[in-house]
């Protein structure tokens, strides 16, 4: 139609459509004209131009296409032809695995970092929901023609020295059988136990038993917050010296940091396992500090970045005074502002926009996230020269990526143009009786012990089906997991999703009224259908007679839309436009299903058998494009 009708306008046109119902409004898209409806309105318009778009469109050209061409208003309502919705389906039947896809994106290149995890700590809900959005965003670009990397940018270096130096020193309290990730799960406690109560004297009053017993056990000498907070300084000192020398890679830290790496590494493939998602790279932050530091002493020498003294202090504590006094911040922003900039003295900064500024290295020389993140960036360029740059990455990470953004900018790293820098932020899982966001501990824990529930649901409720054990296996995680990753692709990304941590069961029922199995199921079932009837599918005739049912239109309409939601999902980095669609389809197949027979008295028909093959591609590709895999048998 837009090469037709830009030949005959003598430019180019591209004329916009949506599907409508045919029993409703006599047709099957609504043909629009935004372009041709600026010069000069509606009325200027129908006089103008709907005369000659009709005349092109009930052409010879378009006569195999559309059956019917009328006016409604200054819309045009068109009908295809029956035969137009045979050959549809047979391209889709012909296309096979390829439907769905295309190169829509063919000239872009994208690295997409999610998932991220941090050495020594608990999964939570942020990696759990980082890990399935970042990877099915990841499909969606590569079904659309993009060359995709996928990062898992794990924080093994960043706070680290706590780490050294507790096993160090409280090695002899922990008991032999507790496992090596256990180990620094339990650092990680004794310092955040440590931070709170020397940052609030009240906290120790609050603690709960197993933080109480943090104390007790590994520090039994310190009976009030003026002794710990003297033994929390010595182990921070002790601490920053055991950074410093893993930093200058000493060999005694080094082994022993890549022994807890590894530690940890293996206690997330369970994680990855489960949800049978594993990404192209695993690259640590350590990996980034050269680089990092590189730029930073470049950005140095270049006047890009500078190092942060008392004479830039002044001038900002004096525009920061002048703020308050004019009204424009209030007295305990002023403080805070304040108090920043004095902790920035010596430290590396990269001036922003307003007065702004990013410390990429603090004043003792030690490299930071910033430091990191920017030799990232720079590292990222250079190997994969990419289009775009996604971060999937909570919302509460929001600042810290616009800064970052800003400050690689301002240090050369991309133009306003390439790479284009995106943080895709997502919402919690949350407790759905309470509505508060799970705590790290409880959302893996949940999610972990969610899956192998699921798994056992859908276990049980295909046990009768006659598969073996494997088969058996192998469907029930299918389908655990696919209901899992349809019910959290369903929810706008920006939201939370419930997970009722007290019954299980009531959670795994919510996943499968989501609608994940529900898809499955239809697909499998056109699967079954086509098996059953054990011919060969040949194409229809082109001079065959055919004559559709009218659920038929809709639904091969339907099939055809799939491609654009494909492509609509990732343009706008939104997987919800596909699985919504995925949903309608399932439901319009099942009705078609249950009021025309396929198979009747023994015999196939031949048109509908070749329906039913391309709903059975249509969302098998697509659910496979979502990472949800449909069973060769249910």
């Amino acid at each position: 139609m837009a090469a037709a009708l830009s030949e005959r306008l003598g430019k180019s046109l591209q004329p916009q459509f949506e599907t409508i119902d045919r029993a409703k409004f006599g047709g099957d898209l609504a043909l629009k004209f935004p372009e041709l409806l600026s010069d000069g309105g509606p009325k200027v318009f129908i006089q103008k131009h709907l005369p000659w778009i009709v005349e092109v469109l009930q052409g010879p050209a378009f006569a195999a296409t559309f059956s019917n061409v009328q006016t409604k208003g200054m819309y045009i309502n068109v009908t295809l032809a029956d035969r137009w919705f045979v050959d549809s389906a047979q391209v889709v039947a012909e296309l096979g695995d390829r439907f769905a896809t295309s190169d829509a994106q063919r000239d872009r290149t994208l690295v997409i970092d999610y998932s991220s995890p941090n050495v020594a700590k608990q999964l939570h809900a942020g990696h759990i929901r980082s890990t399935i959005i970042g990877h099915v965003l990841s499909n969606l670009h590569e079904a659309c023609g993009a060359q995709v990397y996928r990062l898992n940018h794990v924080n093994d270096f960043g706070g680290f020295g706590f780490m050294l130096e507790g096993y160090r020193r409280f090695a002899e309290h922990f008991p032999k059988a507790m496992r090596e990730n256990a180990i620094l799960l339990e650092i990680y406690k004794i310092r955040r136990v440590l931070e709170r109560v020397t940052a609030d004297e009240a906290e120790l009053g609050r603690l709960d038993a197993s933080s109480q017993e943090v104390l007790r056990q590994y520090f039994p000498g310190a009976r009030d917050v003026a002794a710990l907070r003297a033994a929390y300084a010595e182990y921070v000192a002790a601490s920053d010296t055991r950074f410093r020398a893993l930093e200058a890679g000493d060999a005694g830290e080094v082994e022993l940091w890549s022994q807890m790496v590894a530690w940890s590494l293996r206690d997330f493939d369970r994680f990855y396992d489960s949800l049978r998602i594993h990404l192209d790279l695993l690259l640590g932050e350590s990996f980034y500090v050269q680089a990092g530091n590189q730029l930073v002493d470049e950005s140095i020498q270049r006047g890009t970045a500078l190092v942060y003294g008392p004479a830039e202090a002044s001038r900002d504590t004096a525009e920061v005074e002048a703020a308050l006094a004019r009204g424009d911040i209030a007295e305990a922003e002023c403080e805070a502002q304040k108090q920043a900039i004095q902790k920035d003295l010596g430290a590396v900064v990269v001036p922003l926009t307003q007065g702004q500024r990013y410390v990429v290295r603090r004043a003792d020389g030690q490299s930071i996230y910033a430091t990191r993140d920017l030799g990232a960036i720079r590292l990222r360029c250079e190997l994969f020269e990419p289009t775009d740059m996604s971060y999937v990455v909570g919302q509460e990470q929001r600042v810290h990526f616009s800064r970052l953004f800003e400050a690689a900018r301002v240090l050369s790293l991309a133009s306003a143009e390439r790479p284009r820098f995106r943080h895709i932020h997502f919402g919690f899982y949350v407790d759905a009786r309470t509505g508060r966001k799970l705590s790290s501990r409880d959302t893996v824990a949940n999610v972990m012990q969610l899956l192998d529930a699921a798994v056992a649901h859908f276990r049980a409720k295909s046990e009768d089906r006659g598969m073996t054990a494997q088969e058996l296996e192998l469907t029930a995680q299918q389908l655990a997991v696919g209901s899992l990753v349809f019910n959290d692709l369903k929810q706008d990304v920006t939201g939370s999703v419930d997970i009722d941590s007290q019954e299980i069961e009531a959670t795994i029922a919510g996943f499968e009224r989501s609608g994940g199995a529900y898809v499955v199921y239809s697909a499998c079932r056109a699967r079954s259908i086509l098996r059953k009837a054990a011919v060969e599918l040949r194409p229809i005739p082109s001079d065959a007679s055919v004559q559709l049912e009218p659920q038929e239109y809709s639904l091969l309409l339907q099939i055809q839309q799939i491609p654009e939601r494909v492509k609509a999902a990732a343009d706008k980095q939104d997987p919800t436009l596909l699985v919504r669609h995925l949903l309608d389809l399932a439901n319009a197949y099942n009705s078609y299903y249950a009021r025309v027979p396929v198979i009747s008295n023994g015999v196939a028909d031949p048109l509908r058998m070749l329906f039913t093959k391309a709903v059975e591609q249509s969302l098998t590709n697509a659910l496979r494009i979502c990472h949800i895999e449909c069973p060769d048998k249910i």
